[in-house]
């Protein structure tokens, strides 16, 4: 995927609070069976802290031993509570789950750890701090997020059901799940994800057939998952030695999951093309520009030209490129692509202008304003790009179908939200 869609993905983020999910805490308490040290004890004078230090230390090393995990152990109940804001997108996981997911609720999400890598560009140029929150569900499973990136649910261990904020973040209830974010065309550039299972370590292996460990820091019940982050060095930014998987090894080393990251093809890599407004882009070589057409060219009330060009794929599918005035992006989807189309792919206002993707069982995209008002616009192509409604904060993007039920709802952050 490319930059776009990282931006897509963030754009999903919400603050919706959510109390029922955290009515029963103190049963998941009593189900971890976690031995701990209480936050109450802090108060205590100096010296007993120190003890309880010592302790809590010992606690961690028992949990490592029980679990046979090598690395870094965070207990979760000791893990700092996630802030209001990052709590309350959690329970937006809910809305976004599938059927096999449904029977459960998201606790508390807790403060995992902290990491530096560039999300949101490629080649690397920017890179920030980005917080890992955790959260147990109710049904067995979790929830993570990594702030201004990206997050997922997986469900208990033996379910086949999960789910991703974005299209490009595939995780699964397996033993080792893994989220590509930030990819353009050719190479991997970073990975994250989870390992749990009788996983122990995870490697990152190369075209050359060189390999890496990938550090894992290990989250006790009722988690009991390893996550990792890996930011791919500069001498394998490239198509010649890039990534090519990652792998989760068991204790005696052997592989116990796999996960392949793909390098593009040629005809997949971007390169200069020019519209036939004379407007220059960078679009896959499979987007046939000659045969573009433009559904939507408007100018913003900023002044700006928003715009979207549609166009065949070459050997089937769809390529597009839009623009807001304030960025834009593009994509091509083959027809297998196509068919596996989610609901709304993408979905956000950037620049004051809705951008989204939707699949042929969306009839029209009802924009919902946070004064109470809305509108409903019907996408043209499978695609909808329209202003939002000057001096008004949009809440949610509801896709309604032929008979005008609500079938998929996108809710839109509150600026700011992230770390």
């Amino acid at each position: 995927m490319n930059e776009t869609t990282d931006q897509l993905m963030q754009l999903r983020f919400d603050a919706i609070a959510n109390h029922a999910g955290e009515g029963d805490w103190s049963d998941v308490l009593r189900r971890a069976a976690v031995p701990r040290v209480r936050r109450a004890a802090r108060l205590r004078p100096l010296a007993v802290r120190f003890a309880l230090a010592a302790a809590a230390a010992l606690v961690l090393v028992a949990i490592a031993v029980a679990f046979g995990w090598p690395g870094a152990i965070v207990d979760f109940f000791d893990a700092p509570p996630a802030p209001e804001s990052v709590a309350k997108f959690f329970n937006t996981f809910d809305e976004m789950v599938p059927p096999g997911m449904k029977d459960g609720t998201v606790g508390q999400p807790r403060e995992v750890m902290t990491a530096i890598f560039d999300a949101n560009h490629f080649t690397p140029t920017d890179p920030i701090e980005h917080t890992l929150y955790v959260a147990p569900r109710t049904d067995g499973g979790f929830c993570y997020l990594w702030t201004e990136d990206g997050g997922s649910c997986a469900a208990a261990e033996g379910a086949t059901t999960a789910t991703t904020t974005g299209p490009d973040v595939p995780h699964g209830p397996g033993p080792l799940s893994f989220g590509v974010t930030s990819l353009e065309g050719d190479f991997t550039t970073e990975v994250d994800g989870f390992v749990r299972g009788d996983a122990q370590t995870v490697e990152a292996r190369f075209a050359d057939g060189s390999s890496v460990s990938v550090p894992v820091t290990w989250v006790s019940a009722p988690i009991d998952a390893g996550f990792y982050v890996y930011v791919v060095p500069p001498e394998h930014l490239n198509t010649d030695d890039p990534l090519v998987s990652v792998v989760a090894l068991d204790a005696n080393g052997d592989v116990f999951d796999i996960q392949n990251v793909s390098v593009t093809k040629p005809l997949d890599e971007d390169v200069p093309q020019t519209l036939l407004d004379g407007t220059k882009v960078s679009l896959p070589r499979v987007a046939q520009v000659s045969h573009a057409r433009e559904p939507f060219s408007f100018r913003t009330a900023s002044g700006g030209h928003a715009y979207l060009w549609v166009m065949p794929r070459t050997g089937g599918g769809t390529c597009f490129v839009y623009g807001t005035g304030a960025g834009g992006g593009e994509g091509c989807a083959s027809p297998r692509q196509l068919s596996q189309l989610p609901t709304v792919n993408g979905g956000g206002a950037l620049g004051g202008v809705f951008f989204a993707q939707v699949n042929s069982s969306v009839a029209s995209v009802e924009l919902r304003y946070a004064n109470g008002t809305g509108e409903r616009i019907a996408p043209v192509d499978g695609f909808v790009l329209h202003e939002l409604t000057p001096g008004t904060r949009l809440a949610k993007a509801v896709a309604l179908s032929r008979a005008g039920k609500p079938i998929y709802t996108d809710r839109i952050p509150r600026p700011g939200l992230g770390h």
